[in-house]
């Protein structure tokens, strides 16, 4: 059996290990090299991020087109092979040039295969016997799927195949109410299919705020989107004409026809085959790999980022953290990953953006607070962009006002949230964000419209008076 020796071996190529992988090379360890049993590069550019954006933009202009803007008629039709060939396009194109920037330029050795731990410093891939000072494990997640009864005899699709819409289904349930569900519940009705979603709980996105999580859930209804919540799955079965789906809802149970279900109901860490007993690495609740706030596993040589660990699942953490683990591996120089300030958003329209606390979580922890929000129809930039609803609500603490939370929905919720994040990751206070010039109009100004509502001598509204 072959052998070989390495400073660092990561395995998976996603957003954590070629950060790791990219870290080490630049750390100037000799010998790196990345494992890969699926298709490089991981979740994000293969099924993630970047094909469900590009899938969204297309619906989004295919569907909106002169929304909200009198005196414009335009048509569109949606041509679905044009659409597919074209996302594949771009994911190569990314595909290639990090194959260029980590293979090529950097000399990272891929081995492509399954890893499996045979001691804490030692890996078998395909026959082949691989023996490191230190491991980053980076292995990503897989779609979850819930034990429904009836589920494992009648087809449906999860996020992955989800955005390969070569057919559009006339009718679609869409079981998850969170960020993945709702993106694609909007794309699939943006492209004709009637979309029922059901959510387990109360509310859809229930970490939200739930003025925003209201706010959205009224404007895809007005959209045609059926939204349930409060729903207890029942059964799934199929027939000739579709699929079935079982479900309580409101006291009532109830049995809804569609032609397909999608289940978007989140994403398990993947360690299938790892057999990390024998490298020593314990893991958790779903067989998320433990590890402590400098990425650092229960074995002394192994370290673990990204989706493997099984909490915030962004690309961006997943990134940072991988390059974290490798340096802290390499050099033992302890970087913790602060997660305080870290932002999400969800790409339906409007989009939704968060960081640090909502009110519920100020109270949690006993945090003397204070909050304000504004709705964009305040705004001019919402009349010039559509008048689509919108909201901005700021979390302040109660003495010196310093934000603890910023919270958006909007059309460009996404590119507003980094003014809370610096705000929430500096310490900025209500105060600084008013005294500071904002252009106008920009959907930005409305977080310093929003913060001037927490002075009582100052108006509550944008504009130059």
């Amino acid at each position: 059996m072959e052998q070989s020796s390495y400073d660092l071996v990561v395995i998976g190529t996603g957003a954590a290990g070629t950060s790791a992988a990219a870290r080490a090379v630049n750390l100037g360890a000799r010998r790196v090299a990345i494992v890969e049993q699926g298709r490089l590069f991981g979740t994000c550019i293969n099924v993630g991020c970047i094909p469900s954006k590009y899938l969204l933009a297309v619906a989004n202009i295919h569907y909106y087109r002169g929304y909200g803007h009198p005196g414009l008629e335009m048509k569109s039709r949606y041509d679905p092979l044009a659409a597919l060939a074209g996302k594949e396009d771009l994911l190569e194109n990314l595909r290639r040039r990090k194959e260029q920037q980590l293979f090529e330029r950097l000399g990272v050795e891929l081995l492509r295969g399954t890893a499996r731990f045979t001691s804490p410093d030692e890996i078998v891939v395909e026959g082949r016997t691989m023996r490191a000072e230190r491991f980053v494990i980076a292995t990503g997640s897989r779609p979850s799927v819930p034990d429904i009864e009836g589920i494992s005899s009648v087809p449906f699709m999860t996020s992955d195949e989800a955005l390969d819409p070569g057919q559009i289904p006339e009718t679609l349930i869409v079981i998850g109410g969170r960020a993945t569900g709702l993106e694609l519940a909007q794309l699939y009705a943006h492209l004709g299919s009637k979309v029922t979603v059901l959510q387990r709980s109360h509310l859809i996105i229930p970490e939200e705020e739930p003025d925003i999580s209201r706010l959205l859930a009224h404007f895809l209804i007005t959209e045609g989107i059926r939204i349930e919540t409060d729903t207890e799955l029942r059964k799934i079965q199929s027939s000739d004409k579709g699929v079935f789906v079982s479900a309580r809802i409101g006291g009532e149970t109830v049995s809804l026809p569609a032609d397909r279900i999608l289940m978007a109901t989140g994403r398990d860490p993947d360690t299938r085959g790892l057999n990390l007993g024998a490298a020593g690495v314990k893991t958790g609740a779903r067989g998320a790999v433990l590890v402590d706030e400098t990425m650092k596993t229960s074995s002394p040589r192994i370290w673990a980022a990204g989706d493997v660990l099984g909490d915030s699942q962004l690309e961006p953490v997943a990134g940072m953290g991988g390059s974290f683990a490798a340096e802290n591996a390499l050099t033992g120089s302890g970087k913790k990953l602060d997660l305080f300030a870290v932002p999400h958003a969800i790409y339906t329209m409007p989009q939704v953006a968060s960081v640090g606390l909502t009110e519920a979580g100020a109270e949690q922890r006993g945090l003397p607070h204070e909050c304000r929000s504004i709705s964009l129809d305040r705004l001019g930039i919402s009349a010039i962009s559509g008048n689509f609803p919108g909201l901005v609500k700021i979390v302040a603490g109660k003495d010196q006002r310093k934000i603890l939370g910023v919270h958006i929905c909007a059309p460009a919720a996404a590119e507003m949230i980094h003014e809370g994040v610096c705000a929430v990751r500096f310490g900025i206070t209500v105060d600084d964000i008013i005294d500071m010039i904002h252009v106008f109009p920009t959907f930005t100004g409305a977080i310093q419209v929003c913060a001037r509502s927490f002075r009582k001598d100052m108006p509550e509204k944008e504009g130059c008076d």
